[in-house]
């Protein structure tokens, strides 16, 4: 065969004439995208993605139906190749109906494989799910007791009834596979032998902790408290959280080879400046643990207490405080004063009140906790503010209120405004304050800090003013969501990684994901025929035997009403969404799917084959599966109906699909690059690639 000698992105090639110029580039690693393209059928050049820039030529011709010539200069990455791959993909996007990501894994800050992990539960391999669910966040039993469930408030599954319980089964993948004895420990990558000191054994810190040991390096975690654990150890109630679950966990990071120093503050106990001289890179994930003050006459009188600081002495149920008998008052609208109000109620309080600014749907505390503090006698008065504590010889004697009029300015802005004149009070014996939480701060180093006294970082690498230190969690976004710190934590594991590796700091991106839409969007086709199958109760403790104890109000599910649990899930999001090269492309790209809007296709699927299905909404014209068939058969089995934009790809008619058998399903089912045409049963598989540096994913 003769010889020919081409040149691409400035190598020179030797080559065999008549190679195409997308076979040559394979053969030597060059990058060049495909969808129509399949190595046993002929080229035919539908999609255009795999156009190159030749010198010489007006235009981009297609590599895969383009014979190389000898003395040819290829680039496959000037500008207007890049240009017109985008736009390829922008184009296919606009007309491309389907999700990536189920809506429960966009709405979860830790983007956990939730359609992956409850798969795994349906059908009993309990461990793989907690390995998956464990890919993204590392405290499955604690987020899944706590967690504000914004996956739960995205489940489609109620547009026929009632959403799964998702955090639920979490806390049961986790619970249960502990409870065997088998723990998940995950695999570290070998040493790197890179340090980190973080600061703050809390939820974010603990959960860097767990991804950088996962990757290799050597985290050390100075803590102030006695334990580790922050806001799970001391600021949520044992009977929402119980300890063990906490330390069990902790335990496992632990194992991972995390060292922690607690009673040791940084800036008191140790200068950070020795941690900048002793470790590679340095976190900051010291949370949002200072009480904000209400600003009112007589808060400092005896019997005035912060809710974090009440929190911390008795929320295990161990403290040696005594409330019985006492008129108790909490201020605030949030989990933190349900959670002091509640633990109230549990130390004896004769009575307890909740005050607090917003009205009744302001409120931030979720809605589980404002009914269960109801039941459990606790009143809450709404769109009231302290005015001033009342006072007798420095302890408190009541409180005065003010009307609220509004919460939040026209911007959404937390800027209260109030009737001066319209006041009311009440006797009391004891206030808790839960008001907001502030930050503090290192005081030296001098790093860079927000408006809001918060540290100023980098939003995609977390990194500071100062290189070597990161910072994380409520101490970067002010007081938040657990899962949000816990998610900060994965994050900028990946950020510190890439910096202590010298590689390009870009941090985590974000995976691109095509979707349906909101729940008022959803096809109705979606969930015609879906039989009705409400929730499985979760089972708790009667109100009169719970408020006595601190013992855990919700029972774990059984084997079997996890499972049925699981069943309900109706698994939106592709599971073919890592091997979609229109999803691969878009992110490659940095495509826009909203550039080119038109009519998107009407969802439409087809189940009637045996063994496949058929997604035309997720179809893209490109004709392989047309092809494909044609050559196992001699004839093919899908075919183009219509013409133009309003063509589609359908099965051919006299069920000729159905004439494929074994082997030749898995070919016709691979051949399809967006997984429009895919096998009815298929093995479990993750939504997203296993926790590891992203070159080293398979």
């Amino acid at each position: 065969m003769k010889k020919i000698r081409i040149t691409i992105n400035g190598k020179t090639i030797e080559a065999e004439k008549g190679q195409t110029i997308l076979s040559i580039a394979k053969s030597e690693g060059i990058f060049i995208p495909t969808f129509c393209h399949v190595e046993d059928l002929k080229p035919e050049s539908f999609c255009f993605i795999c156009v190159v820039d030749i010198e010489g030529e007006e235009d981009l011709l297609p590599a895969c139906s383009t014979e190389a010539e000898d003395g040819m200069v290829i680039s496959t990455t000037s500008n207007r190749v890049l240009e017109a791959r985008r736009t390829c993909v922008e184009l296919l996007l606009s007309d491309h109906m389907g999700d990536c990501l189920g809506p429960c894994m966009i709405a979860c800050p830790a983007g956990i494989d939730i359609p992956g992990f409850i798969k795994y539960l349906a059908i009993d391999e309990t461990k793989k799910a907690l390995e998956l669910i464990k890919r993204n966040m590392p405290f499955p039993s604690a987020l899944g007791r706590v967690c504000h469930k914004p996956c739960e408030d995205a489940c489609r599954r109620q547009l026929i009834e009632e959403e799964i319980s998702i955090c639920h089964l979490k806390r049961y993948a986790a619970d249960t596979v502990s409870e065997s004895g088998d723990e998940y420990i995950p695999k570290c990558a070998p040493s790197t032998g890179k340090k980190i000191a973080i600061i703050g054994a809390g939820p974010t810190g603990l959960s860097a902790a767990y991804y950088l040991q996962i990757l290799g390096h050597n985290c050390t975690l100075f803590e102030a408290n006695k334990k580790p654990g922050g806001m799970f150890q001391y600021g949520i109630p044992a009977y929402r959280l119980p300890r063990k679950a906490v330390d069990r966990e902790i335990a496992i990071i632990k194992k991972l080879g995390a060292k922690i120093n607690c009673n040791t503050k940084v800036g008191i106990d140790i200068d950070i400046d020795d941690l900048r001289s002793e470790y590679d890179a340095i976190l900051i994930a010291t949370g949002a643990n200072i009480s904000a003050k209400l600003g009112v006459e007589g808060e400092d009188a005896k019997g005035v207490v912060s809710a974090l600081d009440f929190l911390k002495k008795e929320s295990s149920g161990k403290g040696k405080g005594n409330l019985e008998g006492k008129k108790v008052v909490v201020i605030g609208g949030g989990d933190v004063a349900m959670d002091a109000a509640r633990v109230s109620v549990r130390k004896g309080a004769k009575e307890v009140q909740i005050y607090c600014l917003e009205k009744r749907d302001e409120m931030p505390a979720s809605k589980k906790e404002i009914s269960e503090s109801e039941e459990e006698g606790i009143v809450i008065h709404n769109a009231l503010g302290v005015k001033s504590i009342k006072t007798d010889n420095g302890k408190v004697r009541g409180i005065v209120f003010k009307r609220c009029l509004s919460v939040f300015d026209e911007n959404g802005k937390f800027n209260p405004k109030y009737d001066e004149n319209d006041t009311s009070s009440i006797d009391c014996d004891f206030i808790i304050t839960a008001v907001g939480q502030k930050v503090e701060l290192i005081s030296k180093p001098k790093i860079a800090k927000t408006p809001q006294e918060t540290y100023l970082i980098n939003e995609n690498t977390y990194q500071t003013s100062i290189s070597k230190i990161f910072a994380a969690g409520d101490c970067v976004s002010g007081p938040g969501l657990a899962v949000d710190a816990v998610a900060n934590g994965r994050h900028a594991a990946v950020a510190i990684d890439q910096y202590l590796l010298g590689y390009e700091l870009v941090g985590e991106k974000a995976p691109y994901s095509g979707s349906y839409g909101n729940l008022d969007e959803i096809p109705s086709a979606m969930i015609e025929g879906e039989e009705r199958e409400p929730q499985i109760p979760i089972k708790t403790l009667d109100v009169k035997s719970r408020i006595k104890n601190f013992n855990e109000i919700e029972k774990n599910y059984t084997a079997e009403e996890a499972r049925k649990e699981a069943l309900r899930c109706l698994e939106c999001g592709c599971r073919e969404s890592r091997e979609c090269k229109l999803r691969s492309y878009a992110i490659e790209f940095e495509a826009d799917e909203e550039r080119f809007k038109g009519e998107k296709r009407e969802y439409e699927l087809d189940e009637s084959h045996p063994d496949l299905i058929f997604e035309a909404h997720k179809c893209i014209q490109c004709r392989t599966c047309v092809r494909t068939t044609e050559k196992i058969l001699g004839e093919s089995a899908m075919r183009i109906v219509g013409r133009g934009f309003t063509a589609r790809i359908k099965p051919a008619e006299g069920g000729k699909l159905e004439l494929l058998k074994g082997k030749e399903l898995h070919i016709i089912a691979d051949n399809c690059p967006v997984g429009a045409l895919r096998l009815r049963e298929k093995p479990v598989q993750s939504l997203e690639p296993e926790f590891k540096r992203e070159d080293e994913r398979c």
